[in-house]
């Protein structure tokens, strides 16, 4: 490739999405340069859980599983109400089976079981042994093998363009060339400003945090306005449910909880995957109340284990789930919280949260009559999480989604990843991948591996498209 720069590809960001870029170009023949701002490899990556949802790759066959082509494709439109950018979400969809088959290839470690990451047709995600921060180390080691360089603690502060192409970046002073940049910066959760601005119904003053890496401080949202690239996705992304009585994120819900709106209502089957529990928050203007009883926090003996088996989740990668904020020890600590209600009668729990006292204590001996009658046939929950809401003191704990995981507000791509202007073209020489794109990312978070699955599968589609791009072109010194 050519010979008048510093490197064919340039990859701002060393999350999946980035070393995922760096690799692929490298294996297209690109001399690679990855530039992280912090001091270790992996961005938000290492903290996943380690998920990659994906269909037809030989694992998802080995298991048995038989997946349409484009089934995937379509279940993910259908459920973002086809709001999304269709082509790139096509292309991307169609290449995840490869994609995990070439992270396999590449030393990451998956089990052999696979999971439901959200409520999909077909069990497609694959469980990465040792979660985001093995992925993260078998990447790295693999792009090192190939040959790729790696600067960390480097922010860049532009891109260098000339002619209207990305020909390079800036970094503490320094100017460095490529024929290609990818952006792989990750979104920007860590950035409370832009939170407000870009994912409104995430952000409460002093009580949303971010679950991920202290770097995604929404750098691409800057080179975006230097640059003149379009921007989409506005208040999309995944929010968990947040108690507001610390920084500790809790994924899921145990099973014997109800959630109920301001009404009281209850709505939804409480172990719902969170991408489901976060839109259905979102309709139900963003509060809820987590109920349960004593029993739940102090099970009877002869009852412990069925409490004890409290989700639907069960990840051959992760130790069994338990509560992290519904608990006998929990609500004793944050009994006087605002946010905790904790009552002898439903109608004394009704009066703490404002809701009817009849009409609380009817929703109440409605779900103990399902689970009496051992269905709930109002939200189809597993019948081995109905247990009965009767045992005083009751527990109300409000609720709301401010806990962040993945924010979808980034760069209009194409389907090779090329980063389109304000005026509806590709930018000559920059492409981008993972969180740092927009479009992608919908109303409704898919389940559990689609944020690693966008940034791995778009890194792979990038770093390709950038490599080649860089082959056909100089860049002048």
């Amino acid at each position: 490739m050519g010979s008048e720069r510093d490197f064919d590809v340039i990859v701002v960001g060393s999350g999946a999405a980035g070393l995922s870029a760096a690799l692929s170009a490298t294996e297209a023949g690109a001399s690679v340069l990855v530039v992280e701002s912090e001091g270790v490899i992996g961005g938000s990556s290492r903290l996943a859980g380690g998920v990659v949802m994906a269909s037809r790759s030989k694992l998802q066959k080995a298991a048995g599983i038989d997946d349409e082509e484009g089934a995937l494709f379509r279940e993910y439109m259908s459920i973002n109400g086809w709001d999304l950018s269709a082509g790139p979400v096509r292309t991307w969809t169609a290449s995840l089976g490869e994609t995990v088959d070439w992270l396999s290839a590449n030393g990451v470690p998956f089990y052999e079981q696979m999971i439901f990451g959200g409520d999909e047709s077909r069990a497609r995600g694959h469980c990465v042994e040792g979660g985001g921060q093995a992925l993260v180390t078998a990447l790295a080691a693999a792009c090192k093998k190939a040959g790729v360089d790696i600067a960390l603690g480097r922010r860049v502060e532009r891109l260098v363009v000339e002619d209207g192409v990305v020909v390079g970046i800036e970094s503490g002073g320094e100017t460095l060339t490529s024929g290609s940049v990818v952006l792989a910066t990750g979104g920007f959760g860590a950035n409370p400003a832009l939170l407000e601005q870009f994912y409104p119904s995430s952000y409460v003053k002093d009580e949303t945090f971010y679950i991920g890496a202290d770097g995604a401080r929404g750098d691409h949202v800057e080179f975006a306005g230097q640059l003149g690239a379009q921007l989409t996705g506005v208040d999309r992304g995944l929010r968990m449910l947040n108690p507001g009585v610390d920084k500790v994120h809790e994924a899921f819900l145990p099973g014997w909880t109800i959630l109920v709106d301001r009404d009281g209502r209850r709505f939804t089957d409480e172990t719902a995957p969170y991408g489901i529990l976060d839109a259905l928050m979102r309709n139900r203007g963003n509060v809820g109340f987590v109920i349960f009883d004593d029993a739940c926090v102090r099970p009877p003996a002869d009852k412990a284990d069925r409490y004890r088996d409290a989700y639907k989740q069960v990840w051959p990668n992760h130790a069994p789930f338990r509560p992290k904020h519904y608990t006998a020890e929990v609500m004793e600590l944050f009994a006087d919280h605002e946010r905790v209600h904790i009552a002898a009668t439903v109608e004394e729990l009704a009066d703490a949260i404002r809701v009817a006292p009849a009409e609380l204590a009817g929703e109440m001996e409605r779900y103990n009559q399902l689970v009496a009658d051992g269905a709930d046939t109002d939200y189809n929950k597993p019948a081995k999480f109905l247990n009965p809401l009767t045992t005083g003191p009751f527990y109300a704990v409000e609720v709301r989604p401010t806990a962040v995981a993945h924010t979808g507000y980034g760069l209009k791509i194409d389907e090779s990843g090329a980063v389109v202007s304000l005026t509806g073209e590709a930018i000559d020489g920059l492409y981008a991948a993972g969180e740092c794109t927009g479009g992608i990312s919908g109303r409704v978070y898919m389940g559990s591996g689609s944020s690693l699955s966008s940034a791995a599968g778009f890194g792979r589609i990038s770093g390709a498209a950038a490599a080649k791009r860089a082959a056909r072109v100089e860049v002048p010194v």
